[in-house]
């Protein structure tokens, strides 16, 4: 009866089977021939979670901004989803992110990501092919592969990018698809389905997680460091395939067995790409040094991560002519993707067990302190500071770096000098030992330069984090064993003062504290002095709410909340004199208008940049700020408008006459600009600026060479050129625009640099002097030029003002110490 049974239970399981469902059974559409939305990708991926319990797991993990699900799919034989935690805490055991002895008797783990940018649509419906085939009851093939192989399947990164782009592009697509490129449905509009919610590019916030998405993404990931990450994107419609081994630079991190295993990877995809005749290239243009990728973020952490990239993006549709009048479709454009997803975990479990020995090897190297360059990082404490350190602890937890505390002498490379120094270490000195499971993303994050073996980069090229965060630091040969566990006095304030509270200007949390104030309509004042209550010192720009002239009852409980919470310590005053600098009725103590911000957000400006702004305002000063559309500029009451900010961008309303001039009577009449990068050379050339160019180098050269290659054409043009180097700022820390500031360091990724002010005409804030370069590639002809000029300047316009930042001091939100250079700007700088 037993047998009978078994065998009846057998037929009806074969049965199931056979009637699961394919992708294009389920869609009723071959995959590609439509724009799948989002929410039906999850269905299918639900679906065959049903029908194979036993070999697909889902796992939740968070939302995207809009609320839209963010998933995780794991696929494996049944012997391995059953024991799926081992997996994982075995895992993390052979790279030392856990404590125990793990053995290298484990699959090998496969993580693919999808749709990180939401107009790149192959790569998700690509993935539901991928999954299908994995668990396909006829395809023996891959039921070999899981055995030894875990897949961990991400469908989309980006859910409100990409369902941005699909309710647009199924709205406008008919019946059949038009493949001339210049028709609508190419033209995405502004600010297209790339960028997330906040108009971020998600691929280039690995590290910093400065999204939620990107948070939560790295949150899972690092709960299980995979060997294997594979990123599928999508390029120029007239590029036909690319996948790796990368370009250079490779950063010297790398691995030999990453360089090997991604050679291994490639040509084993080459291989079945030239039995189907499709065209692609292989180490150009994508390299390997930026760590805040999706392939670069998972090689530091030890994987073997990897980009794909397929024709398309948001410009392909269905259907579109190639400049070779080839159509290229998303039909196709899915079915190559699906490929190389199979033939990536194909290639790994033929090789899973070397994945796997190599990957111990690479975590056993981290804590044996062989991956790095310098042994220990320490980031000295400063009161001063404690904002920025605050953030920069945050960073560290994210990336489950760790770190500590100590005692003694340490001799190291000073960041900001570029010296070697001793220092004596405090018990609030952060100290990062280097010989740890995340060593090589620390070597990457801190390395006070690192070494380009190639100069044509894709990205930045400079991003080390004590100028990021402005913070002082060393980087010793010296490993330091009296480790103490890290711990930093948690702040809870008393608010029983008499007459009111006093908070020093030192960090962007106080800015903070001060804007939920301002929204608490709590009347908040701002020193142009320096003063002293005790022994305590307060810099300029320091805060002061009186309990005269705010009656409101919950005045204390409101200040206490806010305080505590940002971990910004309040001092109590007890009188209107002070014991240094100039009393609190002076008249440089100023009250701090609660000002109406407005931006422009549309068609014409940079969405990545406009975002910044956004997303700094939105989610981390906590502040209301208005956004229109460039072609309402007649529609605003621009008499209500206090600040407008000019993120980088094309700004039409400038070329018309009647709307250039309503702008400049408004910024005559009291308003204030905030200009950065691009718009501040747009303003420069209006006739109240009074903001020039600097001048071209005038000194005697030798006449160029005619006789140059064409094959150098590329690496010429570098002459003029930097991605992203880092420069020391010179400013005057007594301007309002500086308060609060130590050190700057800023991102320079252009050419352009002002000549200093003269006569009054404005004031020159800050400026970058011959030496100031500290990091990142920079053309030998454009270092020449990069001297002497200026950053960061105001001027004085009939009543109002115009702030000139002409680097972004909010690059990508994760450029630390320039978040306190906005709030200044908006706050306090009123020339």
């Amino acid at each position: 009866m037993k047998r009978l049974l078994s065998i009846i239970g057998c037929f009806i399981s074969f049965c199931a089977f056979a009637q699961v469902k394919s992708p294009s059974e389920f869609l009723g559409y071959q995959v590609g021939a439509k724009v799948t939305p989002y929410w039906k990708v999850l269905d299918y991926y639900q679906y065959l979670a049903q029908q194979f319990p036993n070999q697909i797991k889902m796992e939740a993990y968070g939302q995207s901004l809009e609320g839209r699900p963010l998933q995780v799919f794991y696929i494996s034989s049944e012997s391995n989803i059953n024991q799926l935690e081992s997996i994982r805490t075995n895992n993390l055991q052979l790279a030392h992110a856990m404590e125990g002895q793990g053995s290298t008797d484990i699959p090998a783990i496969v993580w693919i990501s999808n749709n990180v940018h939401g107009n790149e649509t192959s790569s998700i419906e690509a993935s539901m092919l991928t999954l299908f085939e994995l668990v396909n009851p006829k395809n023996n093939r891959s039921k070999t592969w899981l055995n030894n192989t875990l897949v961990i399947m991400d469908p989309c990164l980006n859910p409100d990018g990409t369902e941005r782009y699909n309710n647009w592009y199924n709205g406008m697509i008919g019946a059949q698809y038009n493949p001339d490129l210049y028709a609508r449905e190419h033209r995405e509009p502004w600010p297209g389905g790339r960028v997330n919610h906040y108009y971020f590019d998600l691929n280039r916030d690995w590290a910093w997680q400065t999204q939620q998405e990107s948070e939560m993404r790295a949150k899972i990931y690092n709960k299980w460091l995979p060997h294997i990450h594979a990123d599928f994107h999508e390029q120029g419609i007239n590029s036909p395939y690319y996948f790796p081994p990368a370009a250079e630079p490779f950063h010297e991190v790398i691995t030999p067995w990453q360089r090997e295993f991604q050679t291994t990877i490639g040509k084993h995809n080459a291989a079945y790409f030239d039995t189907k005749g499709w065209l692609y290239f292989t180490k150009e243009r994508f390299d390997l040094f930026y760590p805040s990728y999706g392939d670069t973020y998972p090689l530091y952490s030890g994987a073997i991560g990897m980009t794909f990239e397929k024709a398309g993006n948001g410009s392909a549709g269905l259907g579109v002519y190639t400049d070779e009048k080839d159509t290229l479709t998303l039909v196709d454009r899915a079915i190559q993707h699906h490929a190389s997803g199979l033939n990536i975990i194909e290639v790994v479990s033929q090789h899973a067990n070397k994945v796997v020995t190599e990957f111990k090897k690479f975590g056993d190297d981290a804590i044996a302190g062989k991956l790095s360059s310098y042994q220990t990082y320490v980031v000295k404490y400063d009161e001063n500071r404690s904002s920025n350190l605050h953030a920069l602890l945050d960073l560290l937890d994210k990336n489950n770096i760790k770190y500590y505390s100590s005692t003694g002498t340490i001799k190291g490379l000073d960041y900001f000098s570029k010296k070697e120094q001793s220092q004596q270490l405090t018990a609030k000195d952060i100290v990062i030992p280097a010989n740890q499971s995340k060593a090589a993303l620390i070597r990457v994050l801190f390395e006070p330069e690192a070494k380009l073996t190639d100069s044509v980069t894709y990205d930045i090229t400079a991003w080390a984090l004590p100028y990021v965060y402005g913070l002082p630091a060393l980087a010793s040969h010296t490993k330091i064993n009296n480790l103490n566990t890290y711990s930093l006095e948690k702040i809870s304030n008393s608010s029983n003062a008499a007459f009111g509270y006093a908070v020093k200007w030192n960090g962007f949390s106080t800015a903070q504290l001060a804007a939920a104030l301002l929204k608490h309509k709590v009347t908040v004042k701002s020193s142009d002095y320096a003063f002293k209550l005790g022994t305590d010192n307060f810099p300029r720009g320091s805060l002061l709410i009186m309990k005269n002239g705010n009656r409101n009852k919950d005045l204390e409980k409101l200040i206490k909340e806010e305080s505590d919470k940002l971990q910004v310590r309040i001092y109590p005053i007890a009188s209107g004199i002070v014991d240094g600098g100039r009393d609190l009725g002076s008249s440089d103590v100023k009250t701090i208008k609660a000002p109406k911000v407005l931006m422009m957000a549309g068609e014409g400006l940079r969405a990545t940049n406009v975002g910044e702004v956004w997303h700094y305002f939105d989610q981390q000063l906590k502040y209301p700020i208005g956004l229109i559309n460039p072609n309402d500029f007649s529609r605003v009451k621009w008499d209500e408008i206090d600040v407008f900010i000019m993120p980088s961008g094309f700004y039409t309303f400038l070329r018309d006459s009647n709307q250039n001039k309503a702008f400049g009577d408004w910024i005559k009449g009291g308003g204030k600009v905030i200009a950065l990068e691009s718009a501040v050379s747009q303003l420069a050339s209006q006739e109240w600026s009074k903001l020039k160019a600097s001048k071209a180098d005038t000194s005697k050269k030798n006449k160029p060479s005619p006789l140059k290659k064409y094959a150098d054409r590329e690496r010429g043009a570098l002459e003029n050129y930097t991605s992203g180097a880092i420069y020391k700022v010179s400013f005057d820390e007594t301007h309002p625009l500086m308060y609060g500031t130590k050190e700057y360091f800023t991102l320079k990724t252009d050419a352009n640099l002002y000549q200093y002010f003269e006569n009054n005409a404005g004031w020159n804030v800050g400026y970058i002097t011959e030496d100031s370069k500290m990091s990142g590639f920079v053309g030998h002809s454009l270092n020449k030029k990069l001297k002497n000029g200026l950053v960061f300047g105001t001027q004085r316009v009939g009543a109002g003002s115009v702030i000139y930042l002409t680097d972004n001091v909010l690059f990508r939100n994760f450029w630390e110490n320039g978040k306190l250079i906005m709030a200044n700007a908006l706050f306090l700088s009123n020339d």
